[in-house]
């Protein structure tokens, strides 16, 4: 694929900007291909590029100190990394992994620090898109302190359906593509005990488990009263 197969105003973050605003920067990304399990960062590295998802899938994770990954989101077509380290001009403190062969647009700080100057809007879409990372880092926080792993498999679930769930007139469908042991990472919880709990809400109809990777929900508000009733 070339820069000229993408239309870049079908991109969320360049969708207000018109074909003229987008000429005058278009020439300077770049297209970038990553093969699964291949790395863009790791924590330390100077963060001087803005990476925009074509294609594929990215997870950003940590590791303890014990070696136990972390999983802190998982980045799909549209999303963009990058962009609130380079206005801070701070290194990464996490690792990028493609977990699928990933088609990506990149753009040097420099002409990041163009395309932002001069157009405000940009600027406002990357702010947003933070302050909903925050919201998922908080969903996040409230899931690896919570000791019950129902509870956590409940607050994992509601919480890739409201940022990647797909509405269907049966449930939200979740097609992330994820094994069972990035889901754990993202619960802090093994593989075996998230296996085991979708098993259990999958037998009472709570959700239903297609193929190997894709989750129907079929009843939002049971995961609900699962946290409530915590």
């Amino acid at each position: 694929m070339k820069k000229r197969d993408i239309n870049l105003q079908n991109l969320q973050i360049f969708s207000d900007l018109s074909t003229e605003e987008i000429d005058v920067f278009k020439d300077e990304l770049n297209i970038m291909r990553y093969k699964k399990n291949t790395f863009l960062f790791k924590p330390g590295d100077k963060a001087d590029t803005m990476y925009i998802i074509a294609s594929g899938k990215i997870k950003v994770f940590t590791i303890s100190s014990s070696g136990i990954e972390q999983m802190l989101y998982i980045y799909q077509k549209d999303d963009f990394i990058g962009g609130l380290n380079l206005i801070k001009k701070t290194a990464y403190i996490y690792y990028g992994q493609a977990i699928e062969d990933t088609l990506v647009i990149s753009l040097s700080r420099e002409c990041f620090d163009k395309i932002i100057n001069k157009y405000p809007k940009v600027t406002i879409k990357i702010l947003e898109e933070s302050f909903l990372r925050i919201r998922h880092a908080e969903d996040l926080v409230t899931r690896l302190i919570e000791n019950s792993a129902d509870v956590k498999v409940a607050s994992l679930l509601l919480s890739l359906a409201r940022n990647f769930g797909i509405k269907k007139a049966d449930g939200i469908l979740l097609e992330l593509n994820i094994s069972r042991e990035n889901m754990g990472s993202f619960a802090g919880l093994t593989r075996e005990t998230v296996t085991r709990k979708l098993a259990e809400l999958n037998l009472k109809g709570i959700i239903e488990l297609i193929e190997t990777k894709k989750i129907l929900i079929k009843d939002v508000d049971y995961l609900k009263d699962i946290i409530v009733q915590r």
